[in-house]
């Protein structure tokens, strides 16, 4: 067998589908993990790195004394498996192979997971022959190329990317550990440290620091305007700025009429077309359209995976001369883009363009497939977009501009204007992300005479550095050689789930801003680039085989030992410096109640709430959605009318949830339950506002005689208020116990949300879990929920809200799982079905079930059925067993139906019993028949 290892699932499956060549192709599924086979030939893929590093045992307790973080520089790490079930089969295929190709993505990282894939393959099999598929594309072309022309692993790439891992791991662990015990933060508050990390970081304080301290200048600025052929052209001051008011003035008071026009100079000028995409200047582009680094680079790998673009990540801007670029455009000229195409295929410049990078491992990014907007969604497309017209400019003729530029003078003031006109579009007509603006300005003659209309003096003031943009920043990352093209999006990702900064363009949070400044007081190697651009250079080395993976480990060692000298001797300082700046990170401002400090308190575990810094003298507080949400943090934006921060919750991987003011949602978000308080007019909810109670659970449990004062009501109010507070509260309470059992019984799918099936049943009167448990099908089908999955829904909702009533009558949690397990749901099966058959079915004894029936039914004030002893119940067992026909199954179902021997199955409704038990009525009469027969014999023995 030839076993083909793909770095994802979706290459693996693509792979097969194009070297299969139209034979089919048989998925098989092994533990979850999918294979896909044709022929003689299996391809399985894994999940990127299927094993990672970590320290040896030992190191997991961050307050250990013989462990502590300066400890982990020397630490010895070891590989564990982090995807077993990939692993396993892995294994298991190697064992039956004779050939395996890994065919990762190239580049470091792709090379390093290929290593870790031939490790795992020899562990298993040391004889089978291992080879290296490379290919810059998904596509048939470049997979039977790659496939055809196989060579060994790079193992000196390999090294370089086992190299990163080992001194990140090192960097980020030690560091994180010492400023997160320092400051006495833990959970997630931990303070992270890294060694790209921080020093990208340190650009983003120090660029705000730059704005901070920068003091604007004023300067003056003339303009003129003049009139011909009714339009009207500016001119302005060939001055430029005036840093003295009183030269403006002049010069403004002197500009009289008329305006001469004393020179005219005509010209050309090339516009040349954009060099190819690599990584950075794709991302910069992407972000014009509005996607953030880490969201273009992921549409990009999802193009890449399905075979539409080349590898995403790529620092060559140089088309290699083994690209087909021919092949490229036929491939796409069927597609929308025909006609772009055909005209780039017509005017198609001798030499595409080049930039100023070159290198050997992938070419840049270029389309490889055609596609269609209903394929890619909208996004995809645009992205997919991007890409192909940046390939077609690459290969389009320059632009070419006319170029104007004239000369006034008025009153001895010189002013000047200029105009641009396209007189070759070149590549912008198949390139509009870069705009083309023309200026098209009338025809002067030299000497030619205009009026003034008008003469401005415009004040201004010189403007500080602008922040960085995540665009902007990964080019200066990639000037100062920090991270890579494939990690420096992911950097700054962190950053931001970090919550170190915040917004784009990029702005350091407050807590941020502390750790960098601490870091550069008293270690400040670990906040500038010149670190990690040494490491990087001869991570590069060890690419090149000029240096080993061992020496550039030991230096990277030296230097951490180094830093941590520094930050040991002042580890006390250190942490009260960042405890005291970052107590603030959390005050969003004055208490309502009582003028203390509101804060953001985080809990053990996903709780995390508003409280006010005078608890428990006062105890106004506002609730927070759980940190499973994102983890609360305050921006830099107050609330005009509460004088309090914003808050805004964090989460990986997901959008920014912007609360705003926490007072205003707070009361926005409570004003509906409040109107449910029958007594509640308008009047009185700003009473109770202005007395700063915002909730109904704040009424519930407030006592009479206090809100009474409070709010200068009388007492009967008062009690009346807070009665109805409590009534509505438990409604509420209910309410929100249907929405939770929703979302855990509910999986969400691509255009139904839970907002919408809620709002749904809420029309149809159904918001507590025991309207839920009553609902018929129909109405949840109306919804939005499917049929299957209703009825689904319907029996949860049924035993889970019947299960917490039993619960509330005392049946008692073990006892309850049997009767569950047994189909006894319902309250009213206990009082209905005999002791004896519950005791039967559940396997309790008759005695304690007794005790659960007459529980059950004097709640529901129904009569106790008849109590059975066991030896009746087994007698009557034995009677049933004892008909011709009648087996255990049956029998169970008779049981059920609350028939517990002959004589009870004889006079039963053979129509009404078949409903009741779902036995067929014939077998039912069939039975009935047969003990009358018995009877008959018995009679006549007798």
């Amino acid at each position: 067998m030839h076993l083909i290892v793909a770095e994802k699932n979706i290459s693996a499956r693509r792979i097969a589908q194009i070297l299969s060549e139209g034979k089919k192709v048989t998925e098989h599924r092994d533990g979850g993990v999918s294979t896909y086979s044709f022929g003689d030939t299996t391809t399985v893929g894994l999940r990127g790195h299927v094993v990672e590093i970590d320290f040896e045992p030992g190191y997991k307790n961050w307050r250990s004394e013989q462990h502590t973080p300066r400890s982990l520089i020397d630490a010895k790490t070891i590989k564990i498996p982090t995807e077993k079930k990939i692993v396993s089969l892995l294994q298991k295929l190697a064992r039956q192979a004779d050939r395996v190709t890994i065919a990762t993505d190239f580049d470091t990282e792709g090379e390093l997971i290929g290593k870790e894939a031939y490790e795992l393959v020899r562990a298993a099999s040391k004889n089978v022959g291992i080879d290296r598929a490379r290919f810059s594309a998904i596509t048939p072309g470049e997979l039977k190329h790659a496939f055809s022309h196989t060579t060994e692993l790079d193992f000196a790439l390999a090294a370089a990317g086992e190299a990163r891992q080992s001194i990140d791991l090192m960097w980020g662990a030690s560091l994180t550990r010492f400023i997160s015990l320092a400051a006495r933060r833990g959970g997630q508050n931990i303070l992270s440290v890294g060694r790209v990390q921080s020093p990208t970081l340190g650009m983003i304080v120090d660029r705000e620091k730059e704005i901070e301290a920068f003091v604007p200048e004023k300067y003056w600025q003339v303009s003129c305007t003049t009139e011909k052929y009714a339009e009207t052209i500016e001119a302005r001051h060939t001055n430029g700025r005036f840093h003295e008011k009183e030269a403006a003035v002049a010069a403004r008071d002197r500009t009289k009429a008329p305006l001469v026009v004393t020179d005219v100079r005509t010209g050309t000028k090339q516009d040349r077309a954009p060099s190819p995409f690599d990584t950075t200047a794709y991302i910069v582009a992407a972000a014009r359209l509005g996607l953030s680094a880490a969201n273009a680079m992921r549409i990009a790998e999802d193009l890449y995976m399905n075979g539409f673009i080349s590898y995403p990540r790529t620092d060559n801007t140089v088309y290699p001369d083994s690209l087909d670029l021919d092949a490229i455009l036929k491939t796409i000229r069927n597609s929308s883009f025909q006609q772009d195409v055909e005209w780039v295929m017509t005017h198609r410049r001798a030499v595409p363009t080049r930039g100023k990078k070159s290198s050997t491992d992938h070419p840049p990014i270029h389309p490889t497939g055609g596609a269609t907007r209903e394929a890619l969604g909208e996004d995809g497309f645009r992205i997919y977009e991007l890409v192909l017209r940046r390939f077609l400019a690459t290969l389009s003729p320059d632009a070419q501009w006319k170029t104007l530029k004239i000369l006034f003078s008025a009153g001895g003031e010189e002013y000047t204007t200029t105009g641009g006109q396209l007189l070759e579009t070149g590549w912008h007509r198949v390139y509009p992300f870069s705009e083309a603006k023309e200026v098209v300005l009338p025809a002067f003659e030299t000497g030619e005479h205009l009026p003034v209309k008008k003469v401005t003096l415009d004040e201004k003031e010189t403007q500080p550095p602008a922040r960085y943009t995540q665009s902007k920043l990964i080019q200066r990352m990639e000037e100062l050689g920090l991270g890579t093209k494939s990690t420096r999006h992911e950097v700054i990702a962190k950053l931001v789930s970090r919550k170190y900064v915040e917004g784009n363009p990029l702005r350091p949070t407050l807590v941020g801003r502390v750790v960098t400044e601490s870091l550069e007081q008293h270690a400040d190697t670990i906040t500038r680039p010149g670190m990690t651009q040494t490491l990087e250079a001869h991570m590069q080395q060890i690419k090149e085989s000029k240096r080993t993976r061992e020496d550039v480990v030991r230096e990277s060692r030296e230097m951490l030992h180094h830093a941590f000298d520094q930050l040991e001797a002042n580890e006390q300082v250190i942490g009260e410096d960042i405890r005291g700046k970052t107590a603030e990170e959390m005050n969003l401002g004055k208490c309502p109640a009582c003028g203390g400090t509101l804060a953001i308190k985080h809990l053990r575990g996903n709780t995390q709430f508003i409280g006010c810094s005078r608890y428990p003298d006062c105890s106004f507080n506002i609730g927070l959605p759980g940190a499973q949400w994102g983890f609360a943090v305050r921006t830099d934006e107050v609330c005009e009318q509460h004088h309090l921060k914003y808050v805004r919750l964090v989460r990986k991987g997901a959008r920014p949830w912007d609360i705003g003011c926490p007072l205003c949602h707070h009361i926005k978000s409570n004003l509906e339950s409040l109107a449910e308080i029958p007594s509640m007019d308008e009047s009185l909810a700003k009473k109770i506002q202005s007395h700063h109670i915002y909730s109904v659970a704040e009424l519930a449990h407030s006592t009479p005689e206090v809100l009474a004062k409070r709010l200068e009501l009388d007492s009967g109010r008062a009690s009346l208020l807070v009665h109805e507070a409590g009534r509505v509260l438990e409604r509420l309470r209910k309410r929100s116990e249907c929405r939770k059992f929703m979302r855990d019984n509910l999986i969400p799918r691509k255009g139904r949300s839970y907002s919408k099936i809620l709002s749904a049943l809420k029309e149809s009167g159904i918001s507590e879990l025991s309207g839920l448990a009553r609902v018929d099908i129909a109405t949840l089908t109306r919804a939005g929920i499917g049929e299957n999955e209703a009825e689904q829904l319907l029996t949860r909702a049924k035993t889970t809200y019947h299960g917490q009533v039993l619960r509330e009558i005392g049946i008692p949690a073990v006892s309850l799982k049997k009767y569950l397990a047994a189909g006894i749901i319902d309250p009213e099966a206990f009082c209905v079905h005999s002791p004896g058959a519950l005791s039967d079915l559940t396997g309790m004894s008759a005695s304690t079930v007794q005790r659960h029936v007459e529980l059950v039914c004097r709640h529901l004030s129904k009569p106790v059925p008849k109590k059975i002893s066991k030896t009746q119940m087994e007698r009557g067992k034995k009677e049933l067993l004892a008909i011709k026909g009648l087996g255990e199954p049956v029998l169970e179902k008779l049981l059920r139906a609350d028939i517990t021997d002959a004589d009870t199955l004889l006079s039963a409704d053979a129509a009404k019993l078949a409903a009741r038990s779902g036995i067929p009525e014939q077998k039912i009469l069939d039975y009935q028949k047969s003990i009358r027969k018995r009877k008959e014999t018995a009679v006549i023995q007798l």
